[in-house]
């Protein structure tokens, strides 16, 4: 029983969205008609709401975020660098792979109401949804917040926002919140689990604030045309200035 109830605890992502992201799989009507029934019920909250509710899956933003994290758990700075390329590089193939349409492009004329900019890359699948699951599974895996029913909220409020914006299907966002959390579930499990000489980690924890420096720079040259630009704008700013200060202590040190 101890073994059972034990695998329930670290498994349990991946017990709610496989059967969720199968049947979805085999009955394309089925994911079709959820995806209207939660767009339309996504209209009850301004598009505002849903926008900045995405940042916290946009992998620019989750990446600057999971750097600031690994500076408290440095020893889980491998797992996290495996992850994260893990959940990086399978969005990046599976969505060329697949090139699934997204809804606008699929449903007739006025079935979406489209509230950003539409992405120009596949549908299948979300990567809101897996950089989302994959910054949860760091948070629990690592021991810095245990509690599972938080992180699963926002991560499905995540998922939600996708379709409420109406660039995802349901399938797109059960299947890349599972890969996200199996991507860091296993990072966390395999990689390295007792991390690497406190001098090598701080060295490439000073060394990945130049890529995020030059994401600020990014930010600041291409302009949005959405208030959830300046959050993103502000959380890279942030975590690049307390690194920054970080190194700066270190150096002293």
């Amino acid at each position: 029983m101890w073994f059972k109830l034990s695998c329930l605890r670290r498994l349990w992502p991946a017990l709610l969205l496989s059967p969720l992201a199968f049947l979805l799989a085999i009955s394309p009507d089925c994911n079709r008609e959820l995806f209207l029934i939660l767009h339309e019920a996504g209209r009850v909250a301004p598009g505002a709401f849903w926008r900045l509710l995405s940042v916290l899956g946009d992998w620019p933003t989750v990446l600057a975020l999971l750097l600031a994290l690994s500076w408290r758990r440095p020893d889980k700075l491998p797992a996290l660098l495996a992850g994260c390329g893990m959940g990086v590089f399978l969005a990046i193939v599976l969505k060329a792979g697949f090139a699934e349409p997204r809804p606008p492009l699929v449903l007739p004329p006025g079935s979406v109401q489209l509230l950003d900019d539409l992405p120009g890359n596949g549908s299948f699948p979300s990567g809101h949804a897996m950089a989302s699951a994959t910054l949860a599974s760091f948070l629990y895996y690592s021991g810095m917040l245990r509690r599972g029913v938080v992180l699963t909220t926002v991560v499905i409020l995540v998922m939600l926002s996708r379709l409420a914006i109406g660039v995802h299907w349901p399938l797109d966002v059960a299947v890349g919140a599972l890969l996200g959390w199996a991507a860091m579930y296993a990072a966390c499990v395999w990689a390295w689990p007792r991390g690497w000489p406190e001098e090598l980690s701080a060295r490439v924890q000073m060394a990945l604030l130049a890529p995020l420096a030059g994401q600020l720079l990014w930010l600041l040259y291409k302009s949005g045309s959405h208030e959830e630009y300046a959050l993103r704008l502000a959380l890279c700013a942030l975590v690049l200035a307390a690194g920054c200060w970080r190194w700066r202590r270190l150096r002293q040190v």
